[in-house]
């Protein structure tokens, strides 16, 4: 009785660590991808300017019209 409570001791163990392991790595993979994100964001800044400013002006000329 004693080896099979052991052994199954030992599976939790290897389990919980198994767990750890998963964990970490989706933990790591949220960050990369919100990384990603940010750099994409901040890569997009210069367009979205462009295009506010592009309607903007063409708002200004309509209305000199």
């Amino acid at each position: 009785m004693t080896s099979e409570t052991e052994r199954k001791r030992v599976e939790a163990q290897a389990a919980r660590e198994r767990l750890v392991g998963t964990v970490s790595e989706l933990g790591t993979a949220v960050q990369d991808a919100k990384q990603r994100l940010r750099e994409r964001a901040v890569a997009a800044v210069p367009y979205v300017a462009g295009g506010v400013g592009l309607i903007t002006v063409l708002k200004v000329l309509r209305r000199k019209r």
